[in-house]
């Protein structure tokens, strides 16, 4: 009996330790859009950033790399532009198209040994051929699983690649591992880019691409099979050219993986609602491990599995997406070094240029209350689109103009207020992320879908202490209209949800009282509406026939009218917020001004200070019925 209690004693010692000898961790971290915020710098208040930039995560990436084998890092788009360090090298770009030997945002990102990337669809906006260069100085691969050059009819990039990794186990031994990525980038970017990229290449649907792309690699030998998807979640039903699949790719079974960004968002986080196929807790979906590290470098997702070798083949007994912990971690001088070689030129090169001026006038103009009503700022850069728009229309055209500066629900660095002094080149990359326009003729009907849409930014009240301003919406997705008279009733629930998407159970609408010119809008009456091509209104109307009005920025024509012209209209707010009965909201803002919201159409918002640090100041608003 002894020696039978024995055998079974070392026996159940030894099997739990060739268990485990058998057991990876593999970790993917991963960064999205970047747009270019590189440094620490930030260049619109010529001050220190306290939260952007791939600087401040390159610590959290080396310790997490020392402390964890089998570690790799990817990049899941819109790097390129965004902010004025990506829009001078554009700049300097289109000026000669050897001024850099190698991008400087590539250079960066070769200084943290990537393993891999795709292009996210702001990559595109400069064309494809600013793109393939930017890439081209890249010392890691990069994938694309759904665009086509039109003139080789092959994938723009690979289609997937697989890396062979030598990985360690749990007890130090040695595998082979290989890990497949593709790479998905939406449709809509050809929408918002048609004039530079129609003739070159072709978008494909993302599912389509990656459920062929995914089914290859497996055959191909691929043990995990990653998905880079620069495109955010969307529960709704699928339908061809959805331009937020990542939910659905998770359903995926030839998919591991997901690593995702494009929509700003964290994942997991609170902020992400949980449903039975989503799981916060655990940072997965239909089971697979998926993260997205926000924006601009404020944080550093990942996804984990632990995977075990049984006869040849690798099965994941555990995974999870997370966010990396950023704190207690110091990046090595000779990697800030390294990435500050790639800039400080570019850097040296943008600070003479932001403080030029671009006006012959001073100005007084500001947005600091952008969010609940239309201010001088917004006054002249409508006018400014307004005037461009006279090479296109005609006397009795009605045009109307849709302006979306940079607005920001929570950074005072996008917050304008110029007081009696020239406009620099500074200001205007505060004022503007550079997008091309686009216009379309629209009817009373299509007015009220893109109102709608633009109105839930603003909560429904619930008490007094109820925020007016929606923090999870996308505040780039705001589009007020100039031109018209409406009231927002934000007593009502809003029809469209975040994304655009119909909400169940919302069918009165909140807008109302459209007037142009001071008479009732009716279902005849016809317009054009001028806006970004990023409105979401466009975004989801890809097919509609728009008009031809040339290519030029916004930025651009902007410029170019506050040069010739001298006089300009005063600020006259065109909507107002009301609501069923009177009430008192929270406008929270996240800088002190002392300007007060007042808007020249015959009212003001009466604002009293609740409260105010450093960083932000609630005021209580009150509401009109």
């Amino acid at each position: 009996m002894k020696n039978k209690f024995s055998v079974a004693l070392l026996l159940s010692i030894i099997i739990p330790l060739s268990y485990a000898d058998n057991l990876v961790e593999i970790n993917i971290l991963g960064t999205s859009d970047i747009h270019s915020f590189i440094s620490d710098e930030d260049y619109f208040n010529n001050l220190k950033s306290e939260k952007y930039g791939l600087k401040s995560l390159v610590g959290a990436i080396e310790k997490f790399r020392h402390d964890n084998k089998n570690t790799y890092l990817v990049d899941v788009g819109d790097l390129l532009s965004g902010n004025p360090l990506g829009n001078h090298i554009i700049k300097r770009y289109n000026q000669n198209e050897s001024y850099y030997r190698i991008s400087p945002v590539i250079c960066s990102l070769n200084a943290l040994n990537y393993d891999v990337a795709t292009p996210g669809n702001h990559d595109f906006d400069n064309g494809a051929e600013f793109l393939k260069w930017s890439y081209s100085g890249a010392n890691f691969p990069v994938v694309l699983s759904n665009v086509i050059d039109n003139t080789s009819q092959k994938s723009l990039y690979p289609e997937y690649i697989i890396q062979e990794k030598e990985v360690l186990d749990d007890a130090g031994n040695k595998h082979l591992l290989k890990i497949a990525y593709l790479g998905l980038v939406p449709m809509q970017t050809m929408l918002c880019n048609k004039s530079k990229l129609e003739s070159e290449i072709t978008f494909t649907d993302m599912l389509d691409a990656a459920n062929s792309t995914a089914i290859q690699a497996k055959k191909d030998g691929a043990d995990l099979v990653i998905a880079l998807s620069h495109s955010g979640i969307d529960v709704s039903q699928v339908e061809h050219g959805m331009e937020n699949v990542a939910f659905y790719l998770a359903k995926n079974p030839n998919i591991d993986g997901i690593l995702f960004g494009h929509t700003h968002e964290v994942f997991p986080s609170e902020k992400i609602t949980a449903n039975e196929n989503i799981n916060v807790k655990d940072g997965k979906m239909f089971g697979k491990p998926a993260a997205q590290p926000g924006k601009w470098g404020e944080s550093l997702s990942a996804i984990k599995f632990v995977l075990e070798k049984n006869n040849d083949k690798w099965d994941i007994k555990s995974s999870k997406g997370y966010q990396v912990d950023r704190k207690n971690s110091v990046a090595k001088e000779s990697t800030i070094e390294k990435i500050s070689l790639c800039i400080n030129d570019t850097e040296q090169d943008l600070k003479s240029d932001l403080d030029k001026e671009v006006s012959q006038d001073k100005f007084k103009i500001n947005n600091n209350f952008n969010l609940i009503g239309n201010e001088s700022l917004t006054t002249v850069l409508a006018d400014s689109l307004r005037y461009y728009m006279r090479n296109f229309t005609s006397e009795n055209d009605k045009v109307l103009i849709s302006i979306s500066p940079s607005y920001s629900l929570n950074d005072a660095s996008f917050f304008v207020d110029i007081q009696d002094r020239k406009i620099t080149n500074r200001d205007l990359n505060k004022i503007f992320y550079p997008a091309s326009l686009s216009a379309l003729k629209v009817n009373k009907q299509q007015l009220i879908e893109w109102l709608e849409m633009s109105s839930n930014i603003y909560n429904m009240p619930i008490d007094e202490s109820t925020p007016l301003i929606n923090t999870n919406a996308h505040s780039f997705l705001f589009y007020p209209i100039m031109g018209l008279t409406y009231d927002v009733n934000i007593s009502k629930l809003p029809l469209y949800d975040l994304y655009g998407k119909k909400n169940e159970g919302a069918t009165v609408g909140r807008i109302s009282n459209i007037r142009y010119n001071n008479k009732e809008v009716v279902d005849t009456d016809s317009f054009i509406i001028v806006a970004s091509k990023y409105a979401p209104y466009f975004q989801k109307h890809k097919d509609a026939p728009y008009l031809d009005i040339g290519n030029e920025r916004n930025i651009d024509i902007f410029t170019g009218y506050i040069s010739a012209h001298h006089e300009y209209p005063q600020p006259k707010n065109n909507y107002r917020i009301v609501s069923d009965i009177p009430l008192e909201m929270n406008l929270i803002l996240p800088h002190n001004t002392d300007k007060s919201a007042t808007f020249l159409w015959g009212t003001e918002y009466p604002l009293q200070v609740k409260s105010q640090d450093t960083k932000s100041v609630t005021y209580q608003i009150k509401i009109a019925q």
